[in-house]
């Protein structure tokens, strides 16, 4: 919803989600909030898209340990192992690789899990770095430190935001 009110609600945003409940709220919480910019798909991730359109930006918010949330979701510091993160950093990056088959040259891709695992993070990143070469690492601002330049990765920890830890990546895909 905040990319629709940064798009001023004009433009199409797609929702994807492998959960089609997930999009069913999705579409209850946009009426309520009134986008209606966006066009929900499921999608599992694979290597076939929802759809042949190229965008000017993807943004995958990766399914995660969590572990940013814990201040909120204290429980979850129990019940995540070492092997729900190696796991999850797969499904990361195999989404984050095909998500990345979306962006038309020139656009952006960002990459954003509310996790500060390292595998879940910089690991997940440099192995879609090391892959694909036709995306360079753009810079970010952390709105939390305004005083920092802009960095290719943005950490948003939970002590300093007073809220969920984050991690964001971005990149441009080069034209060709």
């Amino acid at each position: 919803m905040h990319l629709s009110a940064l798009m001023e609600n004009r433009g199409l945003i797609w929702a994807s989600d492998r959960a089609e409940w997930r999009l069913q709220r999705l579409k209850l919480r946009t009426a309520r909030a009134g986008v209606f910019n966006y066009r929900p798909a499921v999608w599992d991730g694979g290597e076939r898209l929802p759809t042949k359109t190229l965008f000017d930006g993807v943004l995958v918010d990766g399914p995660c340990s969590g572990v940013g949330t814990w201040g909120r979701n204290p429980h979850a510091r129990w019940t995540v192992t070492p092997t729900d993160v190696a796991e999850l950093a797969a499904v990361q990056g195999r989404l984050l690789a095909n998500a990345a088959r979306a962006v038309k040259p020139g656009g952006r891709l960002f990459y954003a899990v509310c996790t500060l695992t390292g595998a879940e993070t910089t690991g997940v990143v440099a192995g879609f770095e090391r892959a694909h070469p036709e995306f360079r690492p753009v810079g970010l601002h952390n709105p939390f430190r305004p005083e920092e330049t802009a960095r290719v990765q943005v950490w948003m920890w939970p002590q300093v935001t007073g809220g969920n830890g984050m991690f964001v990546a971005g990149w441009e895909k080069c034209a060709r």
